[in-house]
């Protein structure tokens, strides 16, 4: 063998480059990660917080992982968390909850399904996607949408039953947010909400009525759309979405997939080409 050539185990590109070549992978193929790991030392400390761009605490597998990594790993690991849901386990604590999200405040998009109190919200400034149920993202205390947390974003999906009386409509919160584009809300609204939203916020471009309850089916939508929304909502950006499993399409987005909101986004663009009836609204699969 040629004594000037380097040994089997060196790498042959300069370190930085075959970092860069590993972390792109990745990127477009995060299920590869795990077997990547594998390849040498270096590659795992690259490429191992990548596992954590991701994390979903409602996940059974996933949890004990992120535990092992808060209690063992430097802060700095988790400068690639990019995306947060926050599940109920039982073992979580609240003083869990509060650290992991101080340890990542570049989140971009954020869902929670449980309370977890105000004081870990200043710490996220730079969230763009936020879902979950605004009561109890602050308990018992008054919605206050002009706090950090809700500068940036530009996709809200609001999971609080808005025919029940609520305080979230009561102000002009969501109707002031600065980026805000893109709404979401669940189960059934009325005709004169979503009327009032798409006039007065003023950036939307899409407002979405979702329905996650599985006897709903496009024949059920229709009679439902047809009978409360044809006559009193023509706008192009009101969109009916049935959707069959919200967190595993949450997922989907956070990997840069095609989510219900990637959706939405071609469904109205279609309607404004004429290419579908401005007046169709309801969006099943994709």
């Amino acid at each position: 063998m040629d004594a000037t050539l380097p040994a089997p185990s060196d790498p042959f590109l300069p370190a930085d480059l075959e970092r860069e070549i590993f972390e792109t992978a990745c990127a477009l193929h995060p299920n590869t990660i795990p077997n990547l790991l594998r390849v040498a030392r270096r590659v795992l400390v690259w490429i191992e917080p990548l596992l954590y761009r991701v994390i979903r605490t409602d996940i059974d597998r996933m949890l004990p992982a992120v535990q092992r990594a808060m209690e063992t790993k430097p802060p700095s690991f988790f400068k690639y968390v990019r995306h947060i849901c926050l599940g109920s386990p039982s073992s979580w604590s609240a003083h869990q909850t509060l650290t992991l999200l101080r340890l990542c405040p570049r989140l971009e998009s954020f869902a929670h399904m449980r309370p977890h109190g105000k004081p870990a919200l200043g710490t996220l400034t730079e969230v763009h996607r936020w879902s979950g149920c605004l009561n109890d993202l602050f308990g018992n205390g008054a919605v206050d949408l002009t706090l950090p947390l809700f500068h940036r974003v530009t996709h809200m999906d609001v999971f609080e039953d808005l025919e029940s009386p609520t305080h979230i409509l009561k102000n002009r919160g969501l109707t002031t947010m600065p980026a805000l584009t893109h709404l979401c809300l669940n189960r059934y609204v009325r005709v004169d909400i979503v009327r009032r939203l798409l006039n007065e916020c003023a950036h939307l471009q899409i407002l979405i009525n979702m329905w996650t309850d599985p006897a709903y089916n496009r024949g059920k939508a229709e009679e439902i759309v047809a009978r409360h929304y044809s006559a009193g909502v023509t706008d192009v950006r009101f969109v009916v979405v049935i959707c069959r499993d919200y967190w595993s399409d949450w997922e989907v987005g956070a990997y840069g997939g095609v989510d219900f909101w990637a959706a939405a986004d071609a469904f109205v663009a279609r309607k404004r080409r004429g290419e579908i009836e401005a007046t169709c609204a309801i969006i099943e699969e994709w």
